[in-house]
């Protein structure tokens, strides 16, 4: 029989903590960003939207883009 042992130190641990909390903090940093992007331009006038090259249907794709 084979048996593996596998040890996790403290610090590991809290290291993996650390770094999921901080990629949970960056996703929904951009998700507030991503957000904030799509209200602006909703509030946007058609030809406000097309003189960023954008229309209603569009104002998804440029918020998640950055556009």
């Amino acid at each position: 029989m084979t048996t593996v042992t596998y040890h996790v130190s403290a610090s590991d641990v809290f290291s993996r903590i650390a770094a999921y909390v901080c990629d949970f903090a960056e996703g929904a940093r951009e998700g507030q960003q991503i957000a904030a992007r799509y209200h602006k331009l909703s509030r946007l006038s058609s030809p406000e939207l097309a003189r960023r090259g954008l229309n209603r249907q569009t104002i998804a794709r440029a918020a998640l883009t950055g556009r």
